[in-house]
């Protein structure tokens, strides 16, 4: 499998992202609305970034895609609800059982971003090593199960703020050390916050407090295997749980609908180069630079507007979103963090829906972009002498096809490509391009029961350099195949 892939097209990515995008802004231009709009619309590329993953519950043929729940979201029948006072109540969550098999090591390990490079040694239990690019791992995990409680107002208030909150949680935390006693390959997982939130709504208007998805590039692939970290994560997919405020309002005219959305973020940079990764993967250890800080002074401005239309039985949208923050180093330089995204959900045919995002930008660190680097720096360890803002471009596309109109069995095909400017490159930085493919089944088996099998194949370059800090060439590279099984009750 890995020879099939050698010779990887530099460019395939973007051209299909590029295409893609044109078509779906052409599409939304130019079908005629299915239904008529009755009042403002919820934004459902909002829905699918909040909810990729799980098959609805059966209901008719005519299921927008964009409806399609994930791992963490209530059951679309709210079987552990009831109405208290004036305030609906509910409890959901997915037990998440997952077995996956690599035939490479992968950093990440439970959630793969990218393998290690082929030629890099791996110890054994006997004293000696192999290549990185021969050893598979087998893992089983329930570690990305889900827990959440959301709350809404059951009543209007005549026209005033109606109130409404959610907590959400999985076991992706740090694993507990008992003074060394535990040994490495312990199972015990401690809880870790994933989205909380107080939100006020009134009419077309939404106000949000709390940690949420970031604004820009909302959407996620589908996946079961990637949860705790969303599918595509450091290849081609921003994503990022910050506390933030934010503000919504949407605006229908016939039969489309606008949503406008601004914010202000936490500015969380998650930079390995700068000792500031707030967030550790297995595998992916934030560096040692003693002496150096970062310093947050405003916070990270976000704002997204999108279209939304019917269109065969589901809705076409397309969002574009801009990010701006700033990021000053303890040696006096600041380095702008910037990104233009675009994202779009369309469905062709009722057995066919097209889904991505693409985006530009530079120091895209905060959102796994960059192949989490933001900055890059030299030499290959602290003390640091130069740094540069690492540019950055990339993006994903899946195609939704279901086999059966019933969401029981759905296949999902796509790709996504993250692809740093070499030229920002410096030796303490080297990763210059993660892509990777993907496919899976799902079936629903039962009544909140589903089973997913999905395949993923990853190419993962880097670049070395000489003992002047110049490029010279791509390194070996890291290639593997990752296969996942997983059986999701979700309730």
């Amino acid at each position: 499998m890995n020879s099939f892939f050698q010779e990887w097209p530099e460019e395939i990515c973007k051209i299909i992202f590029i295409a893609l995008g044109g078509a779906a802004l052409a599409l939304l231009l130019s079908v005629q609305p299915a239904v008529a709009a009755d009042g403002p619309a919820r934004d459902d590329s909002k829905v699918a970034a909040t909810e990729p993953g799980l098959p609805p519950e059966p209901a008719t043929p005519q299921v927008s895609y964009d409806q399609i729940p994930n791992a963490g979201a209530p059951s679309a029948k709210g079987k552990l609800e009831r109405t208290a006072g004036k305030y609906d109540l509910r409890f959901y969550g997915t037990i998440l059982v997952n077995l996956s098999v690599s035939d490479s090591q992968q950093v990440g390990q439970d959630v793969p971003l990218w393998p290690v490079p082929g030629d890099d040694p791996v110890p054994t239990s006997n004293g000696t090593s192999r290549r990185a690019g021969v050893v598979g791992e087998t893992l089983f995990t329930l570690r990305q199960s889900v827990m959440g409680f959301e709350f809404n107002r059951s009543e209007s208030r005549d026209g005033g703020w109606s109130p409404g909150g959610l907590v959400e949680m999985d076991f992706f935390d740090s694993r507990p050390v008992d003074l060394g006693l535990q040994p490495k390959s312990q199972v015990l997982n401690w809880p870790r916050f994933r989205r909380g939130y107080f939100q006020l709504q009134r009419g077309t208007w939404r106000i949000l407090a709390g940690q949420e998805q970031a604004i820009i590039a909302p959407l996620d692939p589908y996946s079961l295997s990637h949860v705790a970290v969303p599918l595509g994560a450091s290849a081609g997919n921003l994503w990022g749980w910050l506390p933030q405020a934010r503000i919504e309002n949407s605006h229908t005219w016939g039969g489309t609908t606008a949503l406008f959305q601004m914010g202000a973020l936490w500015p969380s940079f998650r930079d390995p180069v700068l000792n500031d990764l707030s967030e550790s993967y297995g595998g992916a250890p934030a560096s040692s630079n003693a002496g150096l800080t970062v310093q947050r002074r405003q916070p990270f401005y976000q704002a997204r507007v999108a279209l939304s239309r019917p269109k065969v039985g589901g809705v076409t949208t397309v969002g574009l979103g801009v990010h701006y923050g700033r990021e000053r180093v303890g040696t006096g330089q600041i380095f702008d963090s910037w990104a233009l995204a675009a994202d779009y959900s369309v469905p062709i045919f009722p057995r066919l829906t097209l889904r991505g995002e693409a985006y530009t930008g530079s120091n895209l660190s905060p959102f796994d972009g960059g192949i989490i680097q933001g900055v890059s720096a030299s030499p290959d360890e602290p003390p640091f002498t130069t740094y540069r803002a690492v540019h950055d471009m990339g993006g994903w596309a899946e195609c939704a096809v279901p086999v059966t109109l019933d969401f029981r069995n759905v296949i999902y095909l796509g790709a996504g490509t993250d692809d740093p400017h070499d030229g920002d490159l410096l030796p303490a930085a080297p990763r210059s391009k993660n892509s990777f493919l993907w496919a899976s089944y799902f079936r629903r088996l039962a009544d909140g029961l589903t089973l997913a099998v999905e395949w993923s194949y990853w190419d993962f370059q880097y670049r070395e350099f000489s003992p002047a800090g110049q490029i010279e060439e791509r390194g070996v590279p890291g290639r593997g195949n990752v296969f996942n099984l997983a059986l999701a009750y979700q309730f």
